[in-house]
C-alpha cells in the first residue's frame, strides 16, 4: 500500500491515537532497526575508542599514621602544640615548593612530552594536581572534655603517573620528604622554644642582678633609714630623749653643787695662818709687821751682814711678795669664782658655742693661766713664788679638788649630752625620712620579687623545654609513621575501561532507541492498518503481504554481512583492549578453566 500523506485528511479521530500495543512498538523497532544499529554502532565505537585511546594512569599510595607520644603527657609535655591537620598543611606547603618539585621532575624525567610544549609553571600545576593528600579521620574521645571529637589519625599520600615505576618512585620521595620535614619541623620548633627560654632567662637573670645591685646600693646609701629599722629608730629616739633629760638633770644638780662649793671656797683661806708669840695665829700681814719690827730692833744691834738680819730681810721680802701676791691671787680667785658662776648661769640659757659663754671662758682661761704660771713674778723667783702661792690649807685644797672634779663631770656630761643630741637629731631625721625611703625600697623590692618569680617560672619552663627537646630528638613525641609504603601499581588507576565500555554500551543503546523514537515521531508515512483507519476514517477489510524484491533481498543480505563484519571487528577490538589494558587473554583463559574445573 502506498503511503498517503496525513495532511490530505483533516478528519482525524483523536480516539484512534489513544494508545499503541506492544506489537506496534515491535513494528517500530523492525522498521527503524537500521537506524538503531547504525547509531548504536557509532556511539559504542566512539566509547570503545575512547576507552582504548585514553592513556593509563597509575597511582601509588602510601599511608602515614600519626602516632601519639609514647611517654604520657602528664610526665613530659611537648612544646609543639599545633594540631595534626595544621602540621600536615604546613609540611605540604614546604614540600610542594617550586625547587623541590622541579628537582623531582628533572631527576625522574617526568612529563617528557609535555615539557616540550608547556612552561615550568604549567608542569608544576600538573604535578601538584597529580599529588593527592587525603586525611583519614576517626571519632576519638577528647581527654580534657571527655566528649567525642573528630580527629585526624592518619593520611594517605599518592601520586598519579602514566608510568607505574614513576608513580611508585615519586610516592616514595614524597613520603620521605613528609616524614623528614615533620621530624625537622618538630625538632626545630622545640629547639627554638628552648633557645627563646634560654635568652629570656638570661635577660631576667641580668635584670635581677641589676635590681640586686640597685637594692644593695640603696641600702648602703640609706643605712639606718630602712623600713625594718623604723621601730628601732623610734625606740632609740625615745631613749636618747630620756637620756638627754637625765643628763640635764644631773648637770643642773652638779652645777648647783659646784656653786655651793665655790661659795665655801670663797670663804676659805688658801694658806693656813702662822703661829706667833703666845701661840696666837698670825696672818701674813701681821707676821710681816712683826718681822719688820724685829728687823728694826735687830738693826740697831747687828750689822747688815749679820745672818739674822739677812734672814729677816729675806723673810720680809718673801712676806712682802707673798702678801702682795697673795692679795693678787685672792682677787684672781674671786674673779675666777665669779666668772665660773656667770658661765654656769649662761650655760643654763645658752649652749657652749654662744659668744658670751665663749668670751667668759676665754677670760677665765687667761686668769687661771696667770694664777697657775705666776706670770707676774720676777725672773729667777717664779718657782719660789709659785711654791709660796701654793695653797696649804687642807679645807681649801679639798674644796678646790671637789670643784675641779665636779667641773670635769659637768664637761663630760655636756659632751655626752651633745653626743646624745646629735644622735637624737640623726634618729629623728631617719624616722622622718623613712616613709620616702620605704616607698622607694618597696618599689625595688616588689620589682625584685616579681623578677625572681618570673625567673623561677622561666627556669621551670626551660627545664620542661629541654626535656621536650630531648623527647623530639629521641623520636618519642608525636610523629609520622609509615604503615603502608608505596607499592608498584600493577593495574592503572584510571581510566576504568570496563566502566567506559559499559557506559558507552548503555549510551549507544539509549541513543539508538532514542533516534528511532525521534525518527518515528517526525515521520508522517502510513505503516499499519491503524494508520489507515486514522487517516482515511474507514475500516480495513484485508491486509496483503508485500512481495519480496530481488534488489531488496540482495540489499538485506549485504547488510547482514556488514553487520557481521562490524561485530567481528568490535569483538576483536574488545579482545585487544582486554588483553592490553586489563589482563592477558591466556591468563584469563587459564583462570576461567580453573574455575570451571572446580
Amino acid at each position: 500500500m502506498s503511503a498517503v500523506p496525513q495532511d490530505l485528511y483533516n478528519t482525524a479521530d483523536p480516539a484512534a491515537d489513544a494508545g499503541k500495543s506492544f506489537g506496534d512498538y515491535l513494528g517500530i523497532l523492525r522498521r527503524r532497526r537500521k537506524l538503531i544499529a547504525v547509531v548504536f554502532a557509532v556511539l559504542f565505537a566512539i566509547a570503545a575508542v575512547v576507552a582504548v585511546v585514553l592513556p593509563p594512569v597509575y597511582r601509588s599510595t602510601a599511608t602515614i599514621l600519626i602516632k601519639e607520644q609514647e611517654i604520657p603527657q602528664e610526665f613530659v609535655r611537648s612544646t609543639v602544640t599545633s594540631f595534626a591537620d595544621e602540621r600536615i598543611q604546613v609540611i605540604s606547603q614546604q614540600v610542594m615548593t617550586r625547587s623541590t618539585l622541579l628537582d623531582l621532575v628533572d631527576r625522574y624525567a617526568l612529563y617528557g612530552k609535555a615539557r616540550q610544549s608547556e612552561t615550568s609553571e604549567e608542569i608544576l600545576d600538573r604535578m601538584r594536581r597529580d599529588i593527592k593528600l587525603t586525611p583519614i579521620s576517626a571519632e576519638v574521645t577528647d581527654r580534657r572534655s571527655g566528649s567525642p571529637v573528630k580527629s585526624t589519625i592518619a593520611f594517605s599520600l599518592s601520586y598519579d603517573s602514566e608510568v607505574a615505576a614513576n608513580a611508585q618512585k615519586i610516592a616514595n620521595e614524597l613520603t620521605t620528604l613528609y616524614l623528614n620535614e615533620n621530624v625537622k619541623n618538630r625538632q626545630q620548633k622545640a629547639a627554638e622554644t628552648t633557645l627563646f627560654l634560654d635568652e629570656e632567662l638570661a635577660r631576667v637573670t641580668e635584670h635581677i642582678s641589676e635590681l640586686e645591685q640597685k637594692l644593695s646600693s640603696f641600702k648602703a646609701r640609706n643605712q639606718g633609714r630602712l623600713p625594718e629599722l623604723n621601730l628601732s629608730n623610734q625606740m632609740g629616739s625615745e631613749r636618747a630623749n630620756a637620756e638627754i633629760q637625765r643628763i640635764d638633770r644631773e648637770i643642773v644638780f652638779l652645777e648647783q653643787r659646784r656653786m655651793d662649793l665655790q661659795s665655801q671656797l670663797a670663804d676659805t683661806k688658801p694658806s693656813m695662818p702662822v703661829l706667833g708669840s703666845g701661840g696666837v695665829l698670825m696672818e701674813p700681814e701681821d707676821r710681816l709687821k712683826a718681822l719688820q719690827l724685829q728687823l728694826t730692833s735687830l738693826t740697831g744691834v747687828y750689822s747688815d751682814d749679820h745672818p739674822d738680819i739677812k734672814r729677816l730681810r729675806r723673810e720680809i721680802a718673801i712676806l712682802k711678795k707673798e702678801t702682795g701676791l697673795q692679795e693678787d691671787a685672792t682677787d684672781r680667785e674671786s674673779k675666777l669664782l665669779l666668772l665660773q658662776q656667770q658661765i654656769s648661769l649662761l650655760r643654763q640659757k645658752y649652749s657652749d658655742d654662744h659668744p658670751d659663754v665663749v668670751q667668759l671662758k676665754r677670760a677665765f682661761a687667761a686668769i687661771d693661766r696667770a694664777v697657775r704660771t705666776g706670770a707676774d713674778a720676777p725672773e729667777g723667783r717664779a718657782d719660789e713664788l709659785r711654791k709660796a702661792r701654793k695653797p696649804d690649807n687642807p679645807a681649801y685644797i679639798t674644796l678646790k679638788s671637789q670643784i675641779e672634779t665636779i667641773t670635769s663631770q659637768v664637761q663630760s656630761m655636756r659632751s655626752e649630752r651633745q653626743e646624745m643630741r646629735g644622735k637624737l637629731e640623726l634618729l629623728d631625721l631617719r624616722v622622718s625620712q623613712t616613709p620616702e625611703v620605704e616607698r622607694e625600697y618597696l618599689e625595688l623590692a616588689r620589682d625584685l620579687d616579681s623578677s625572681r618569680g618570673r625567673f623561677r617560672e622561666l627556669r621551670d619552663k626551660q627545664m620542661q623545654a629541654q626535656v621536650a627537646e630531648q623527647l623530639e630528638r629521641g623520636r618519642k613525641a608525636e610523629r609520622f609513621t609509615l604503615i603502608e609504603p608505596p607499592i608498584f601499581p600493577e593495574k592503572p588507576f584510571r581510566p576504568n575501561r570496563g566502566v567506559i565500555v559499559m557506559m558507552g554500551f548503555v549510551l549507544a543503546l539509549v541513543g539508538g532507541v532514542g533516534s528511532a523514537a525521534l525518527r518515528e515521531a517526525i515521520d508522517q508515512t502510513v505503516h499499519s492498518a491503524r494508520d489507515v483507519m486514522r487517516v482515511m476514517q474507514v475500516p480495513v477489510l484485508a491486509r496483503l503481504p508485500a512481495l519480496p524484491s530481488p534488489v531488496l533481498v540482495k540489499r538485506r543480505s549485504r547488510m547482514r554481512w556488514i553487520v557481521a563484519v562490524c561485530a567481528l571487528v568490535l569483538f576483536a577490538l574488545l579482545l585487544a583492549a582486554f588483553h592490553n589494558f586489563y589482563m592477558p587473554i591466556d591468563v584469563a583463559w587459564y583462570g576461567l578453566l580453573r574455575r570451571v574445573a572446580q
